[in-house]
């Protein structure tokens, strides 16, 4: 009797975009995937809202188009999700595919009541959040948005293989440049490798200082561009450093590249 009056329980995730919900999960949904598409008109976010309110909220730069979701929790209350835009209102994977499209990739994360809590992942590199998968290759035209374990904001970034390209990379003691050095020169942290130490330290002795007058080390973390924050905190966890063989730089900037001075 009066159960018609029971307050109906929070969906498991609301997904809203430009502050209009576009997906809603409810638990007896899960394991899903839920492909819903919307126009985006160049300044818009996206927010992930579970069901104690805990906001996840992201933005989409600078594109316009058709925002094409994949949005897909999982039994244990992981949430992963991306889009991809495009200028076509039905998703077409061929667009993607030959780089008429842009995709971004957000950061998972875990909904209230998992086993995992989202701290867990603080510092951690872009394999344990996520973001990259070991043994698949993240293509060029995908965008990662990553979000700040400090300050909550987000960012999106680009990744590179540093494999792939043959170069080493280093970040600067600010965070905010991302400088490239060829394996061929002594010291370059080569991919899935440590560098000789006093190899290493000559190279960081002879590379140029950032353009805003900080240094590049090997194990100076990737930042938050909001806070400065540590995000993929090497110094804390230095033996992380080798395995991040992806070099990452800020949408919007530009990727600095070393070349050695012959004598």
């Amino acid at each position: 009797m009066f159960s018609f009056f029971k307050k109906a329980p929070a969906p498991l995730l609301v997904v809203r975009a430009d502050g209009k919900d576009l997906c809603c999960i409810a638990h007896g949904d899960i394991p899903c995937e839920l492909t819903p598409s919307v126009y985006v008109d160049g300044s818009g976010s996206v927010e992930f809202v579970d069901s104690e309110g805990v906001v996840h909220t992201h933005g989409l730069g600078n594109a316009s188009g058709w925002a094409h979701f994949s949005v897909r929790v999982h039994q244990n209350l992981a949430c992963q999700a991306d889009c991809v835009i495009s200028q076509s209102e039905r998703f077409e994977a061929d667009a993607f595919g030959k780089g008429e499209a842009i995709g971004i990739r957000f950061q998972p994360f875990f909904l209230s009541g998992a086993a995992v809590q989202n701290s867990e992942m603080f510092g951690k590199g872009l394999f344990a959040r996520g973001l990259h998968f070991s043994g698949r290759v993240t293509p060029g035209n995908v965008l990662l948005s990553c979000e700040c374990d400090s300050c909550r904001k987000s960012f999106l970034i680009h990744s590179y293989h540093a494999g792939f390209s043959d170069s080493g990379y280093f970040y600067s003691d600010s965070g905010k440049y991302t400088i490239t050095v060829s394996n061929r020169e002594p010291g370059s942290p080569a991919a899935l490798s440590d560098p000789d130490p006093t190899d290493l330290a000559d190279l960081e002795a002879r590379l140029p200082l950032a353009p805003d007058g900080s240094s590049y080390r090997y194990l100076n973390p990737f930042r938050c561009p909001h806070c400065s924050a540590p995000y993929i905190d090497f110094a804390d966890d230095p033996a992380l450093r080798r395995a991040e063989y992806y070099g990452n730089y800020f949408a919007g900037t530009e990727l600095l590249r070393h070349s050695r001075s012959e004598p």
